[in-house]
């Protein structure tokens, strides 16, 4: 009998057969040794998928993960309820489409940063998407350090930037007024709201009447709601009161009269199918009734985020101060306001750029008219 690893209160152990070598799991219960044979060795082409089984037959006690798609499982529920449902989301899919298939059957000593590195260099994904990887990896293992299934943190030596292939859409004041002028009440209060207020897609999406206060002009965010799950606001900062136009006030007490779901615990945008009990799905809404519209006046909307780009972008254009535009935001840090949303479109910069060189031209002219000047006397 050879040992092969140890796993929580068991081992796993090679024992030669005549007919064949075979792979055990071994384990102590009440003062007595167990053991169950798990099949031919040739059965498991690795120590990870012999570990898989042990798991699937349910021997032993559960112990530390041992391989990376234990250690995702283990992330997953300890800690996966403590993010917002949309970031949890995003994260589990980047494990199941990614992590998992490519590392899931490693141990969690067998990952090397330079391998990962090679793993990430070969994908064909955007930087962006790519850098998401490696920070849900490294996440990973500082969870698996924060549980002490490890002390290194493999991930920390791994390279990968998330520079943008391109800058984000965002829509100009012609392009909004187009499109606003044709949409019907409903997608126009959405799209006027989404952007005017800077609203996330689960935000808009959870609204309900009694988060605006029409007295005092302002609407504070309380819940998300993505893919249906009522769940928490993305950050601390995400619940800040917003300031409401008196357009955009009359617009929705407009809505309010039109609709049959304007108590106050209802939502503002209550689907007629659901019978009020849930707000419509803002994905579908975009996909089948806005962006159509949109691509027929040469609009290039991409999604709800484009609008908040855009409100984003304008805000800064119109002299507002970053500070006020990351409150109104509600961004928990001024660096993602800065590096994440803002980007000043051509015009703005070309502006900005000559009016400094007419400042050192102009200076040039003066000083080129004194030196004639003084050459001559």
């Amino acid at each position: 009998m050879k040992k092969v690893g140890s796993y929580g209160g068991g081992f796993l152990s090679r024992i030669k057969r005549s007919a064949g070598d075979v792979l055990a799991f071994r384990w102590h219960e009440d003062g007595r040794e167990r053991k169950r044979i798990l099949g031919p060795v040739g059965q498991f082409k690795s120590e990870a998928a012999a570990w898989k089984e042990v798991e699937r037959l349910g021997l032993g006690r559960k112990g530390s993960p041992e391989t990376v798609e234990q250690l995702a499982q283990h992330w997953k529920e300890k800690e996966s309820s403590r993010r917002a449902f949309s970031t949890s989301e995003t994260i589990s899919g980047y494990l199941a489409n990614w992590i998992v298939p490519a590392w899931g059957s490693r141990l969690l000593n067998e990952v090397k940063a330079v391998d990962v590195e090679g793993w990430l260099g070969k994908l064909k994904l955007a930087p962006g998407s790519k850098k998401k990887l490696r920070d849900i990896m490294h996440l990973l293992y500082e969870h698996a350090i924060r549980y002490e299934f490890t002390d290194r943190n493999p991930i920390s030596k791994v390279r990968q930037g998330g520079k943008r292939l391109g800058t984000p859409t965002r829509l100009n004041v012609i392009q909004l007024c187009r499109l606003l002028e044709v949409l019907p009440a409903r997608e126009r209060l959405m799209v006027l709201l989404d952007f005017g207020t800077g609203l996330r897609r689960g935000e808009l999406s959870g609204l309900r009447w009694e988060d605006v206060n029409f007295e005092e002009r302002e609407l504070t965010p309380m819940r998300s709601i993505v893919k249906q799950h009522i769940g928490d606001l993305k950050t601390e900062s995400s619940g800040k009161s917003i300031p409401l136009d008196e357009e955009l006030i009359a617009e929705l007490l407009a809505w309010r009269k039109e609709t049959p779901y304007a108590s106050d615990g209802d939502y503002v945008f209550a689907s007629m199918k659901m019978k009020g009990k849930q707000p419509y799905w803002m994905s579908k809404i975009m996909q089948l009734y806005i962006k159509p519209v949109a691509a027929k006046l040469g609009i290039p909307l991409k999604g709800w985020h484009t609008l908040r780009h855009s409100y984003t972008t304008l805000l800064r254009q119109n002299g507002n101060d970053v500070k006020v535009v990351q409150d109104l935001l509600r961004h928990a840090s001024y660096g993602i306001t800065m590096n994440i949303y803002d980007s000043a479109v051509s015009a703005e910069k070309r502006e900005a750029h000559s009016s400094v060189m007419r400042l050192v031209t102009r200076a040039s002219t003066r000083t080129r008219q004194e030196l004639g000047i003084l050459a001559s006397a």
